[in-house]
């Protein structure tokens, strides 16, 4: 087994001088017995069960899963303890905060920066209810704290617009736990039994009705995440159909058109364009209580990049407590004092949209060119309101698993976390204990999947 270190990141599995760190020796170990061709044999049929399911669930067109690789990330317990009170305190502040908005009482956002977000409609009637985002990822990065492989986990971003990743988790799940069955029973790792589930009866709090229900929106078999999509609606016996395929009613109430069945709850999952631009009328009949939508027009404002500054300061003023985890320093473009300090220091940062998403119209400035830098100069300089900058932050890096004949070749390759929080009413966050672990292509630091990364299980120990 190799481990060819090719960045000057800390990694979370080998020491700087290439030693395996013990939390990793069952895994490591286990992948020693067993050998290369176990492994290759053992990675080939969980490959293979993804497929089947795939099958199972009548989807055509090659293979649908998501690039995977199979060395699991480990979470101690004590640091799992962090990130759990840490994103609860996070998703909590962020509701009061856009119920803070919809009552018109908020104070803590810049008004221009607010005014300037393509993702917030202040006319729209919203109804985002007491209880706004019932399901948020949080995207997060791991720190070096000390050499002994003590880390630090800061927030990068919030996403309460679709965020990707239960599907994947409860897929990755079913299968990774028996490519490494000797070292998944001695970790003790936190099991994920009735996730989905739980997902769903939280996503059924939206609506009032007894029974309601629920309906994913998709944009079909060309969607990257098609699969998830699947396996959504079947473990959560709801609805899948496409957006040309319910409509509104002469009443106003929205219906699957083959079914003919009432739908009281939409769970969108179109990243082009909305449901809303394909049905005049949808907000109206929100706002009526007619439908009720998992991710409400304006919702998408905690996904702007230019509101995420600001959190630190919504959960001191409306929980009245510190932040357990850390944003990284960000500057907006929206706000005057920034702007300069950003153009002057351009090719130092990490610049975004943002509204940009899976990766997009983001600039590393220390990775690219200086014809690159000056290019994206440009574009932000045309509409410097839409776009955030961060400093450059020096995150750990995981390991990505290939075989060179007899021999195990572990690479290293900067990952992050996307952690699931879910709110079945105002005062409860539940933090799933488990994590999309997205790791980018070697030397890279886009870590989307869009952007040529894998994913990782990630498991939680108890």
């Amino acid at each position: 087994m190799r481990f060819e270190r090719e960045l000057s990141s800390p990694n979370e599995v080998f020491t700087a001088n290439g030693k395996p760190l013990s939390l990793y020796a069952p895994v490591l170990d286990e992948m020693g017995r067993m050998g290369v061709r176990e492994w290759e044999r053992r990675t080939g049929r969980a490959h293979e069960r993804l497929l089947d399911t795939q099958r199972d669930l009548g989807i055509t067109g090659g293979d649908k899963s998501h690039p995977t690789d199979y060395i699991p990330r480990l979470i101690p317990a004590t640091d799992w303890a962090v990130i759990e009170k840490g994103l609860a305190q996070r998703m909590l502040a962020i509701n009061e905060f856009l119920r803070q908005l919809e009552a018109g009482k908020q104070d803590i956002v810049p008004r221009e920066v607010l005014e300037s977000s393509a993702l917030y409609e202040p006319d729209s009637p919203d109804r985002l209810g007491s209880v706004p985002n019932r399901q948020m990822g949080f995207d997060l990065v791991a720190v070096e704290r000390d050499a002994g492989g003590g880390w630090e986990y800061v927030v990068i971003e919030d996403n309460a617009k679709m965020p990707v990743g239960i599907e994947p988790m409860f897929l990755m799940r079913g299968v990774t736990a028996d490519v490494l069955p000797d070292s998944y029973a001695a970790l003790g790792v936190r099991p994920l039994d009735g996730m989905m589930r739980r997902f769903g009866e939280v996503i059924r709090t939206t609506s009032p009705a007894s029974d309601p229900t629920l309906a994913i929106i998709s944009a079909g078999p060309e969607d990257q995440y098609y699969l998830d999509h699947n396996v959504f609606a079947s473990e959560l016996d709801a609805i899948l159909a496409e957006r040309h395929e319910v409509e509104l009613d002469r009443s106003g109430y929205l219906v699957h058109k083959k079914s003919g069945r009432r739908i009281d709850i939409i769970y969108e999952r179109i990243e082009s364009g909305r449901i809303y631009d394909d049905l005049p009328g949808l907000v109206e009949a929100q706002a009526a209580g007619k439908v009720r939508a998992v991710f409400a027009p304006s919702l998408g404002i905690a996904d702007d990049k230019g509101v995420y500054p600001f959190i630190p300061e919504m959960i001191r003023k409306y929980l009245g407590e510190e932040p357990v985890i850390q944003n990284i320093e960000t500057f907006s473009l929206a706000v005057e004092e920034d702007h300069s300090y950003v153009m002057d220091n351009f090719g130092d940062l990490v610049v975004k949209s943002r509204s940009g998403w899976g990766g997009k119209d983001v600039m590393i400035g220390p990775e690219e060119t200086d014809e690159a830098v000056e290019e994206f100069r440009q574009q932000v300089e045309d509409n410097p309101v839409e776009y955030i900058a961060q400093r450059v932050v020096d995150f750990s890096t995981h390991v990505l698993c290939e075989t060179d004949g007899n021999d195990f070749l572990l690479r290293d390759s900067h990952a992050d976390y996307r952690v699931h929080a879910l709110a079945p009413d105002e005062q409860t966050v539940e933090v799933l204990p488990g994590a999309m672990t997205r790791v980018a292509a070697p030397g890279s630091k886009l870590v989307n999947i869009s952007s040529g990364g894998k994913m990782k299980d990630t498991w939680v120990l108890r």
